[in-house]
């Protein structure tokens, strides 16, 4: 499913009364393969992970559900009454940004969290490219669904994914800095390990949750998660090359 799909009345459940009995909480960056890892957590029955702090999501939820703008206590009570899974798993995605716009969301998510996975990617260039190429063009699924775009972001400009990367690594150091506060089991799972073997890191989520065998499935892995169309997956792999070499240049400049 496109992630936009779930926020969809069809994904939520009849309101229960009693508490998630375990929480996991993806943390991660633009591009790093979160919505890979939420589709195959739903396909497996870990949970109905998605982004539920991006803005639109925020907006249709709280709409559809009869809550107030900006009471995030009482947002997440209904998450975790209309979004638990029948095995007691409640999982959501969240993007270091969004802690600054919804603060409760430490509190509420991060501190009571079982699990924690940090997902991040070890190679930040091509990361910073996607994101880049994703502002640019609007593509931010395994499909070619119109997203949102970034004003003056062009698939020509490697200063621009050099700018990207830089705020990845920031952000992972944030994610990296505050994340051993918490009491939940804290999983840093490199991306570029992930897609190879997906399964493993199900069936350590599912290790982790304490889920006996027949509470959860694990599905068969996907394939790529980004499909450009020809025209701007060449693009994409021009711009890569170009930051590579406008990587290796600075730091060769650096080393003498």
């Amino acid at each position: 499913m496109h992630h936009d799909e779930l926020d969809r009345s069809e994904w939520d459940r009849p309101r229960r009364a009693d508490a998630p009995a375990r929480r996991l909480v993806i943390c991660s960056t633009p591009r790093s393969g979160s919505y890979l890892l939420c589709r195959q957590m739903i396909n497996a029955g870990l949970g109905l992970p998605t982004e539920y702090f991006r803005e639109r999501t925020v907006g249709r939820l709280r709409a559809r559900w009869g809550l107030a703008p900006g009471d995030d206590d009482a947002y997440v009570d209904e998450l975790e009454a209309r979004r638990t899974t029948d095995n007691g798993v409640f999982a959501a995605k969240i993007q270091g940004h969004q802690l600054a716009a919804h603060p409760r969301v430490r509190e509420r998510l991060l501190e009571r969290a079982d699990v924690l996975v940090l997902l991040y990617r070890r190679d930040l260039l091509a990361q910073a490219v996607s994101w880049q190429v994703s502002l640019a063009t609007g593509y931010w699924s395994f499909d070619t669904t119109p997203g949102p775009r970034g004003p003056n972001v062009s698939l020509t400009e490697p200063g621009q994914a050099m700018k990207l990367a830089a705020a990845l690594f920031r952000e992972n150091h944030a994610w990296g800095e505050l994340l051993p506060r918490f009491r939940g089991k804290l999983l840093r799972v490199p991306y570029e390990s992930f897609v190879n073997d997906q399964g493993a890191l199900l069936r350590e989520i599912a290790g982790e949750l304490a889920l006996p065998a027949d509470a959860w499935t694990l599905p068969p892995p996907e394939g790529r998660d980004n499909r450009l169309p020809d025209d701007v997956e060449a693009a994409r792999a021009r711009l890569l090359a170009q930051v590579r070499e406008a990587a290796a240049l600075a730091a060769a400049s650096a080393g003498r």
